[in-house]
């Protein structure tokens, strides 16, 4: 390709996107160091990659972002959770509650993958992009719980007391109500998404104030819409 053919601002996005991937993210200040750009410009490839979904701000660090989730779930037995989001929009107008779609980024990780808002709620901890350890939160540990128990033996040795007891619990109970961990004002109640072999493909998440996740009446009636809204999934993947 002749140097008239390149667009160099492509070029420049894909160094900035590499440099991100190899460190498992970066700050402005350590990609205008690794590319020799300008403040400004490296400033404007963040911003539109950031716009696009291709990269995520996580409190100043940049991240790969969903879209490259999404286009790897396109090649793998997960991607066929991403065409029923539909049913996500659906629970989430029952409950009138945000609701989350995760899926297995990895052995050790789950990413949000999708989010329904059904209005600006002040401080929801929650939005598309994020990824935490399967061992740490609600829709990690129902993934867990139905995965190879070789792998739940790897994850939660020694440093994890009590978890592999709540995971075989779990898989019996296919539903897990707790506070979140870095926002225990928040309740998150989740319930695995299982393929026709059984194999956890991703979670669904209702996360509500504690106050409201007091009620019994409320947790049952998110607990049985959440539970059926997974078997849909599931019926669909056959």
């Amino acid at each position: 390709m002749s140097g008239s053919d390149r667009i160099e601002a492509t070029k420049t996005a894909f160094e900035i996107i590499d440099v991100i991937d190899e460190s498992q993210g970066a700050t402005a200040a350590e990609l205008i160091k690794a590319t020799g750009l300008s403040r400004g410009g490296v400033y404007k490839h963040l911003r539109t990659l950031v716009e696009v979904d291709a990269l995520a701000n996580r409190d100043g660090e940049y991240v790969l972002g969903p879209r490259f989730t999404e286009y790897g779930l396109g090649t793998s037995d997960a991607h066929a959770i991403l065409d029923q989001t539909e049913k996500v929009d659906e629970l989430a107008r029952s409950l009138d509650a945000p609701t989350n779609l995760w899926v297995n980024d990895g052995d050790h990780e789950c990413r949000c993958v999708y989010t329904t808002r059904t209005d600006d709620r002040a401080g929801y901890p929650r939005t598309r992009g994020d990824t935490e350890p399967l061992t740490q939160t609600p829709a990690g540990k129902v993934i867990l719980a139905h995965l190879p128990k070789e792998n739940r033996d790897e994850l939660t040795g020694g440093d994890y007391e009590g978890l592999p007891a709540q995971l075989e619990e779990l898989r019996e109970r296919q539903l897990l109500d707790e506070p979140l961990s870095f926002a225990p004002e928040w309740v998150s109640i989740a319930t695995p998404v299982l393929d026709p072999s059984d194999q956890p493909v991703g979670a669904i998440e209702i996360v509500i104030p504690a106050e409201r996740a007091t009620g019994i009446d409320v947790k049952n009636n998110i607990s049985g819409l959440l539970t059926e809204t997974a078997n849909r999934m599931r019926v669909e993947m056959l």
